[in-house]
């Protein structure tokens, strides 16, 4: 499955007991099935975060020859081999840190004088 956070980093996560290494292969990486790998973090759990620019992308998982579809995804498109590419949709995000508002200065009160 694949998800997206409010600052627009996608986390794909592959559960399956694939032997690996496994990749993610998509239209954001010119379908390279070398390019993107992705971390092993229990015999049956693969997990890769990117960022990447709003827009929406196709993409599938690869590993020695298998390619797996990501039925959770964003929804499924088929492609011209007959297959399905899973959907990712990266909405457009606010920046995560707030532009600075300047700063008004206010006039000073005079001083008061001690006697």
């Amino acid at each position: 499955m694949v998800g997206v956070d409010i600052t627009g980093k996608a986390t794909f996560r592959l559960c399956h007991a694939a032997p690996g290494p496994v990749f993610v292969v998509g239209d954001f990486c010119g379908w390279n099935t070398d390019h993107l790998p992705m971390r092993r973090v229990s015999d049956h759990e693969w997990i890769l975060m990117m960022r990447l620019p709003p827009g929406t992308y196709e993409f599938r998982y690869y590993s020695e020859g298998n390619w797996y579809t990501d039925y959770a995804a964003f929804g499924v498109q088929q492609n011209d081999l007959g297959d399905w590419n899973a959907v990712l949709r990266v909405p457009k995000v606010q920046p995560s840190v707030r532009q600075p508002q300047p700063i008004r200065h206010t006039p000073a009160a005079p001083l008061a004088r001690s006697a």
